[in-house]
This record gives structure tokens, sequence and C-alpha cells, in this order.
């Protein structure tokens, strides 16, 4: 018999959609107005992608490559465009929502995960509200963390596909999975992906266990098997990115280092350091923020108004009104161990009683899995907290290695929270209350939380709120009144007040929503309150309460600016910039010494910069700057072709000063000194004149046997035609000369191809960081060109997984809506 399409079926989850389009737009409601959210992540992407999106605009053409940031590198995780995956349409389309729709996606996602466990229309509504306003995932909205965020909105969608194959609907979940993968790929966050894959896999050994208990195997492995199927048919898909992403890794600070361990330092077969790594792992303690928001003390800054203790301590001393307000709003009310945080990471009260109620009374299948993985990863976010376990996966679990900010697994706790918050509710509504045997979770569930947060907000003495950061802070409030110590312990001695009356607020906050809560489910399992669907949305309508209030501390409309219609509003550039902008040679490299340079990528926008902004910058290149870079040794800048540096003035302003000795875009040089391995190479930078000296690893002997043994004088050359991913260079000589290009080496003959009159010619590295070739006698045209066999093969493969994954999608879109009902796996 014809299947008919069931609108009226359709039309209550089309409603759910429609309302959380209209909260998403509630609460980023000021780009209604024409304001936008002026994030950092994005503006240091923007400046260091500049000249590869205006070399796109020119020609319409890729570059992989970029000269305009950390001296060159791969473009990979800066700008994109060179994949052929087929959701990178779907992918566009999402991303033209732009600001207001980074919430909708978090709830919609959400709830279809909830769809597939079958937690009825407005029990999913609650866990979508748990979720997308849970406040990490707002806050990394206002840090402009966008490519988290997306990976985040679709990591549900890719669980959701895993449930429904399992749960007997083979093709529909294998479908959903794969386009939750997908577009959890093109989100392009490995981190992100990494540990939804985590919880996926915990999901899949329990559902083998249960396979194996009930005698549906056979079952299993089809579903599985599937699922695998339409998988890696869209991972093959993303093989252009996937499999650049693999290489470049390999030469990142995420990759093995070719330097001897420091003494006490452990060798490892590649990935970040321990300590970078670890850098923000989250408290075993600061856990408790997840049922009180200010339980260490919220954001690094500005937590505290006018009626704060330490406001009035600058009373005492007379400190004008405005100026105290301005102050309070900006000294540090956190006192947790990590370097800064946005704000305190809230689960929602009423969220954490319906999760322990959840463990006690939510379906097993499900249940169990989920707390598993909400285990694992709050384990995982403690990471140097927890080192006898975080750092045995650090050295030995897969990839483990690779990923840095371990407290981003909050987000994959925070998931399995309103899962098993969800399932609990479910539980509660789909079934007769019997209060006789829920009294006891209910009550448990209620000490554990509501309790909880009564001990702190009666008794927050518990703790004196110092912090590990704390005499830095004082030292800075010394200097700031005239080194009058008695000041500054005054206003140190208030702002532990401070700290204390926020944990006592926010705790007695959580209290009272967690009674509200507790009320209804109490209400509804006696039988004074009978109405399920009252009961599910009085409970997401006060879950949205509570999480909204508190995400406003964080992401509100004071957060918001004027909308910017291009980058060349948000970056004006300097007098200094205008000075180095009137050189008409372009190629050069400009250091900016008035900030970090290091962790700051604005310079791009202007010029070819030696600093950067990125997470996955070039080891060799971290590796040379801070041995040599940071230890001001000119030697270097020189080779770098550093033309400019941009300095404090004598007045405090950015002033500009010319480097005469800056070695340009090529040179040769009279010899060649051979090391053994990379601590001599860089050793040697310490102390040479690189006009007249290189110095290169053994391993490329081969080429520099045809080395000169005599030098030309006369020789010269220069670059003729530059484009990021190609140059090209005139040399003459009468013999055979050995040339230094002032680029920076990477694969080289794989990669970065180089040619002599066309003809493929090697290079080697030279200088630890540097690209050098023999160039024959005579006048030659010589060119480097950044051609990556993975880019030209992957988006082969691209298209063809393209194809199959469509034909298959298609074939099960038919099987699916054939498929005659059956009773759940």
């Amino acid at each position: 018999m014809k299947k008919s399409f069931n609108f009226k079926a359709l039309l209550p989850h089309l409603l759910v959609v429609l309302g959380f389009a209209l909260l998403s737009i509630v609460y980023m409601s000021p780009v209604l107005k024409g304001k936008t959210l002026i994030q950092n992540d994005p503006l240091q992407a923007a400046a260091a992608s500049r000249e590869a999106s205006d070399f796109f605009k020119q020609t319409g053409e890729w570059t992989g490559w970029t000269n305009s940031t950390f001296g060159g590198m791969p473009t990979y995780f800066i700008w994109g465009h060179h994949s052929r995956g087929i959701l990178i349409p779907l992918g566009t389309f999402i991303n033209q929502f732009g600001q207001g729709g980074y919430i909708f996606f978090y709830l919609l996602g959400f709830y279809i995960l909830l769809l597939a466990l079958e937690c009825g229309l407005l029990t999913s509504v609650l866990g979508a509200v748990a979720f997308a306003f849970f406040s990490y995932n707002i806050q990394i909205i206002e840090a402009g963390h966008i490519s988290k965020v997306q990976a985040l909105e679709f990591a549900p969608i890719m669980i959701a596909g895993v449930i429904w194959a399992y749960k007997g609907r083979s093709w529909l979940g294998a479908a959903v999975f794969s386009l939750g993968l997908g577009l959890d790929l093109w989100a392009n966050h490995a981190q992100i992906t990494y540990y939804s894959g985590l919880i996926i896999a915990i999901f899949a050994i329990f559902e083998i266990v249960r396979a194996i208990r009930l005698k549906k195997l056979s079952s299993f492995i089809t579903s599985s098997a599937l699922l695998a199927l339409m998988g890696i048919l869209i991972v093959a898909n993303n093989t252009s990115v996937l499999w650049t992403t693999l290489e470049y890794t390999k030469e990142t600070i995420r990759g093995k280092s070719e330097l001897s361990p420091k003494p006490g330092e452990k060798s490892t077969s590649g990935g970040l350091d321990r300590d970078y790594a670890f850098n923000w792992s989250y408290g075993k303690l600061e856990s408790l923020t997840l049922l009180i928001p200010n339980f260490m003390g919220g954001a690094s800054g500005g937590e505290l108004d006018e009626k704060s203790e330490v406001y009035r301590a600058l009373g005492r001393y007379n400190i004008p009104p405005e100026t105290a307000s301005q102050f309070v709003r900006q000294i540090s009310t956190y006192w947790g161990d990590q370097s800064f945080v946005g704000g305190g990471i809230y689960s929602g009260a009423i969220i954490c009683f319906l999760f322990v109620l959840g463990l006690f009374i939510a379906e097993n299948r499900y249940k169990y899995p989920f707390a598993v993985a909400f285990v694992f990863f709050l384990f995982v976010s403690w990471g140097k907290n927890l080192a006898v376990l975080n750092y045995v996966l650090f050295d030995y679990f897969p990839m483990f290695n690779k990923f840095r900010a371990v407290s981003m697994a909050l987000s994959l706790v925070q998931l399995c929270v309103a899962v098993i918050a969800a399932l609990g509710v479910k539980n509660l509504l789909q079934t007769t209350p019997d209060w006789a045997e829920l009294k006891r979770p209910f009550f448990i569930s209620l000490g554990l939380t509501g309790g909880v947060a009564l001990l702190f907000a009666l008794v927050p003495g518990l703790f004196d709120f110092r912090s590990e950061n704390d005499p830095r802070l004082v030292e800075t409030l010394t200097q700031q009144f005239g080194n009058n110590k008695a000041a500054a312990n005054e206003l140190y001695t208030a702002l532990l007040a401070d700290r204390s009356d926020m944990l006592r607020g926010d705790a007695f906050r959580s209290f009272i929503f967690i009674l509200l809560g507790a009320g209804v489910v109490w209400a509804y399992a006696t039988q004074k309150l009978k109405n399920a669907t009252v009961v599910a949305g009085v409970l997401a309508g006060l879950t949205l309460i509570d999480m909204w209030s508190v995400d406003r501390r964080y992401l509100n409309t004071d957060s918001f600016q004027q909308k910017y219609y291009s980058y060349d509003d948000l970056f004006q550039p300097s007098p200094a910039n205008q000075q180095i902008m009137q050189d008409t040679d372009p190629n050069y490299r400009v250091i900016d010494l008035t900030t970090s340079p290091f962790q700051d990528a604005r310079l791009s926008y202007f010029h070819k910069s030696l600093g950067g902004y990125h997470g996955a910058s070039l080891r060799r290149y971290r590796e040379v700057v801070d041995a040599q870079m940071t230890k001001n040794n000119m030697a270097v800048y020189n080779m770098l072709n550093t033309r400019y540096f941009i300095v404090p003035g004598q007045d405090g302003q950015p002033t500009v000063q010319r480097n005469p000795e800056a070695l340009g875009n090529a040179w040769f040089v009279k010899e060649v000194k051979q090391v053994n391995n990379a601590d001599e190479e860089l050793k040697a930078l310490d102390a040479f004149n690189p006009r007249q000296t290189a110095f290169v690893d053994k391993r490329f002997a081969d080429q520099l046997k045809a080395a000169p043994t005599q030098t030309d004088t006369s020789a010269t050359i220069r670059l003729t035609d530059y484009k990021p991913n190609q140059l090209t260079y005139e040399s003459n000589s009468t013999t055979a000369q050995t040339a230094i290009f002032s680029e920076i080496y990477y694969r080289g003959g794989i990669d970065w191809k180089a040619y002599v009159d066309g003809q493929e010619t090697p290079h080697f590295r030279a200088n630890y960081i540097l690209r050098g070739m023999v160039v024959p006698a005579g006048k030659h045209k010589i060119e480097f060109k950044f051609d990556p066999p993975a880019v030209k093969t992957g988006r082969r493969i691209d298209r063809f997984a393209a194809a199959a994954w469509v034909l298959l999608l298609l074939g099960g879109i038919f099987i699916e809506y054939r498929r005659k009902p059956s009773k759940e796996a």
C-alpha cells in the first residue's frame, strides 16, 4: 500500500523549529538592528587569510599557501575552498544565517537527537534548550570559536543517526549519521569531531554487548556495516581536506619535533607539548560551576558592579565613581587555577537535578552509555588535574596528543547530561508515576543538587577564595595605587568578600530553581498535576529562564557593535603601516614588536608578517621563534628578509625602523656547512653570517654534491614575479652557485616543487627553515610552485565518493519509504 504524506504529524515539529528560530532571533536580536559581534578569532582569521582571499578574487584560483603569516604557511586551516565535498553547499547555506543562526542549529541538532531517542516533542525541546544554552556553548559564540560552534551543532545529528540505525532503522540512521558527520567535517574542528566519535564508540560497545545478550548480533552487524559504509563514503568525500590535514599536522606543533627532548622531558611519537595541551584544564572543585555558575567567581573580569565591596573600598580612597565603576568591571573575580576564563561553565540547576534523577529512572539501554561518556569527558576536562588518567591518554591513546584546551570536553559532558535528563523526564511522563517508587531517587537527587547548593548558600566560608594567580593581582594593585601596599591589601580583602558573596548568591539562586523544578516533578508524581504536556512545558520554560539569565552575563546586547560591511572598516592601517606601505617593492617581511607578534595576526592584513595567530603553526618555525627570534637574533631576522620593524617610539606610539641588513628574497652564499641533526642546525643559527654561510642537514648531502667550490662575486639572483603559490626568479652566474631563498621550507619536492627552465629540480632545507638549491651556471629561470598532490588527487576522490554517497542515499530513502513498521531492535 502506498504511503501518504502525513502533514498533520509533521506540523508540531515545524512549529517547534519555528519556535527555535524565534528563540534564537530574540537572544541575538541586535543583529536585526544592524549590529554584530566583533569576535577575535574570525578577525584574526580574516587578517591571516587576506592574501589568499584577495588572490582568489583576482584570479579565481585557490592558493594553498600564503606568505602573509608566520613567514609563510599552508592555508588549509586559514582559508578553505579546495574541497569538493558534496555538503559544502549546505554548509555554505547554513553560514548565510550568520550569527543569528548559531543558537538555532544548536537547538535543531539536539532536538533531532532526542527525537531519535523518542523523548517526545516537549521533552525534546527541554533537552535542546539545555544543550543550546549551556553557558560554554554561548561563551564560545561570543569568543568567535565558530568552527567549534558549528561542530557542536552537528555532533548530535551524528549520534542520532547511530541511535536510529541500532533501533532497526538502518538506512535512515546511516543517512542521518553520514549527513551529521559530513557537516561536522565541513565545520573543520577535529577535536570536537574526535570527541563525538568517542561517544559513538562508547555507545557502540554497549550496543554490541546488548546484541550478543539478546542474540541479535546479525542485526547489529548489518546496521554497523551500513553505518560504516555511509561513513566511509562521506569521509572519502572530504579526502582533499583530511589528506592535507594529515600531512600538514605532521609538520606543525602537533607533529613530532626533530629536536632532542629537554632534560626531564619525555620523547613522544609526536604531538603537542604536554604543558601546552593541558594549559586549560578544568579544576575538580571548579566542576561545581556546572551546578552553581559563579562557584569560582565567574569570568576573569567584568562580574562586579557598584554594589560590590571593591567599589565601596575604592570610594574610601576617593576614587571618582566613573573610574571606580570601570575598575570593578575589569578586576578578576575568578579564583580558579586556569589563566583566564570567559565565565562559569553552567549546566543549569534544574537540568542537574533532572540529570541525577535520570540516572535512577531513565531507560538503561541509553542511560548507561551516556553516563559512562559523561564520566569519561568530565575526567578528560580535568586535564593535568587528573594526570593519572589524562597523561596516559596523552602519551598512548591515538590522536589524543593532537588536541589542546581539554576543558572543551565539557560541551560533550553537557550533551550527556542533557540526554540523560531528557530520558529521565521521558520515562516519568510516558509511564504512570508511582510516588512510592520515585520517592527515594527523588530525594537523593534533590539532596545531591539542591542540598549541595543550599550548603554553599548558607556556609560559603568553606573556602578562602584565594587563587594561585592572586599574588600577581596584588602586585598590580600595589603599582596602580602608587606602591601603597595597605590600599592594595584592603582592595584584595574586599575582592575576597565579593567572591564569597558571588558564590553565596548563585548557590541560593540554584537552590531556588532546583526547588521549582523538583516541585513540578513532585506535583506530577503525586498526581497534583496530571497533564504531562504541561509538566514538560513548565520544566522547559523554567530551564530556559534559568540558563538564559546566566548566559546574558557573557553574551548580551552590550556584546554587539555596529555592523561592518568590509574588513577594511575594522582594519585601519596605523601611521606606521601606512609608512611601510609606501615601499614600492612589496616582497619583504615585517614584524610588529608593539604587540605580542606571535599571538596576533592583524599585521598580516597589510604586510607579509613574521608573526601570526594560529593553533597549528609550523613546528620548525615555532622552534626558531623560541630559540632565536625571541632573543633578537638579527641574523635570523635578516635571513627572513625582515625589512621593517614596528617598535614603540619615545612617545609610546608605534614607529618604523627600516632594517638595511635584510637579505632580500634570494642570495648566493659562499659556503655550505653540513650538520648532523636538527639540534646542531638550530644551534648553528646562534652566531653566523647568513649572507656568507648556510647550514644544511646531512640528509640533503646528495643535493650538495654539485655545490660550487668557488664563488662568483658577479653572480645575481632576483625575484621577478610573485604569487603566493608560485615564485619566479632569474639567476645569472658563470659557475654553479648555492642559492638560499628567503621562503619557508615545506615538504620540498612533494608540495613545493622547484623548476629550473621548466625542468623539475630538487631543492633542500637550509638554515633550519629556509629553502636552498644548487643553481647551475648561466642565466636561468627558477620557479617554485605549490601544487600538493593531496589536493589534486583528493578532489577526484571527493567527486567519486560524492556520487556513490548520493546513490546510496537515494536508495536508502526509497527503502525507508517502503519499509514496513517493525519492532525496535
